[in-house]
């Protein structure tokens, strides 16, 4: 079996992620298993168990009739595909080793994971969401200005201080050209008609 070697950040990344993924795997597992004995279906059984650091031997009642392993309680804070998002991003801008604005790492994300148009709105919003909480929980990311209302997204040891992108990385923006000013058309010659003799 092949092993898979990746940077320590990338490593814990996707390791958090996959826990939460299999967090709610056995939560639907339970759930579905649930709603079917509601429904009086007992035609199949469904053991769920989950080995950590010591696997825990299933426990019958008697009768060889397995009682309902114990999992990991669901966390009462609602978890989303967070994980999943905030991976992507690390990835992509180590990927592109520069900062970024909002909208080119939407059009960066939405490139890379092959998204539709249509949602481009929903990939922005779900972007800012986790940024946010990249730069205030997490502390990965912050942002910046040049001096224009654009902010910039930066991974945070790509910083000399807060707020104070390094020369290097400054250098490596792509920064907007500036719009060519329209000229003004010159006004036309007027041209003075001799003035006829009255009759």
């Amino acid at each position: 079996m092949k092993t898979i070697k990746l940077p320590d950040t990338d490593h814990a990344d996707m390791r958090q992620f996959y826990h939460e993924e299999l967090d709610k795997t056995v939560r639907r597992l339970q759930h579905i298993k649930s709603v079917l004995e509601k429904l009086g279906d007992t035609s199949q059984s469904v053991q769920i168990q989950i080995t950590t650091a010591e696997p825990e031997k299933l426990k019958t009642n008697g009768q060889d009739q397995p009682i309902k392993a114990k999992t990991k309680k669901p966390s009462k804070k609602k978890r989303g595909r967070k994980s999943m998002w905030e991976f992507l991003i690390l990835k992509r801008m180590r990927q592109l080793n520069r900062p970024v604005t909002y909208d080119e790492l939407t059009d960066e994300i939405m490139l890379f994971s092959k998204l539709p148009k249509e949602k481009r709105k929903s990939t922005k919003q779900a972007i800012v969401n986790v940024t946010f909480r990249m730069r205030t929980k997490t502390k990965k990311l912050d942002t910046f200005s040049i001096g224009t209302k654009e902010k910039y997204l930066a991974l945070k040891r790509w910083f000399d201080k807060p707020g104070e992108i390094n020369k290097a990385y400054e250098d490596k923006i792509n920064k907007p050209k500036p719009a060519a000013k329209a000229k003004k058309p010159k006004p036309a010659a007027i041209v003075k008609k001799p003035l006829q003799p009255i009759s």
